[in-house]
């Protein structure tokens, strides 16, 4: 855990497409973060499928990559697409690989947050999906203000996938600096009164 200058944040996009909107998203969040967060992206696409048998011989290097992550972090940003009112796979893989740890500083009460864009409900139904599935792993999951962009809008994001939309930077800036807020108070309790008044943050609500 790093001292109270510097949350480090687990990006995890469940896209694999290289022009991927929600990868797109996590680039975004990495320049419009808090001067105190740092974001890393983690690629999923090396994992291979959840597999017991594979698992009872050892964690791939892939997996074993994620769990580390995943513990070397203050918190995590999943950006989820939807496919068929659901998650996609990939990222579901990803997580059940990452809740088998159950090691110091693991998913198990760590600070979560979703994202998501794509699709004419923003990826709604994918993070409701996804919200149930990390209550099972124990992340503790902060909801709101929540980022769920409608992608195919015009001038949300370029060809490549980047960002593009101001009004979508700005909403995506108020969750990471209230994400900010959820890790230092679930996981420095101890340090939330000094944030608080450095950031200006009326204690009183919660």
């Amino acid at each position: 855990m790093n001292n109270h200058t510097d949350l480090r944040v687990l990006g995890i996009s469940g896209s694999l497409r290289k022009s991927s909107f929600n990868s797109g998203l996590l680039r975004a969040a990495q320049e419009l973060a808090p001067e105190r967060m740092e974001i890393t992206i983690f690629d999923i696409k090396t994992l291979p499928f959840y597999d017991g048998d594979i698992e009872a011989q050892g964690d791939p290097g892939p997996v074993a990559a994620l769990k580390s992550a995943v513990r070397d972090s203050d918190g995590v940003l999943f950006a989820t697409p939807e496919y068929n009112w659901g998650t996609s796979g990939a990222l579901k893989n990803a997580i059940d690989w990452a809740s088998r740890d159950q090691a110091q500083g693991s998913l198990m009460g760590k600070p979560a947050t979703i994202i998501g864009a794509g699709g004419r409900a923003g990826t709604a139904r994918a993070q409701m999906q996804l919200l149930e599935t990390l209550g099972e792993t124990g992340s503790v999951v902060m909801v709101k203000p929540g980022v769920m962009v409608q992608a195919f809008s015009p001038m949300r994001f370029d060809a490549d996938g980047s960002l593009i939309d101001e009004d979508t930077k700005d909403l995506l800036r108020r969750h990471l600096d209230e994400f900010a807020r959820w890790i230092t108070r679930l996981a420095r309790p101890g340090e939330f009164v000094q944030y608080a008044c450095e950031m200006d943050i009326d204690t009183s609500k919660g």
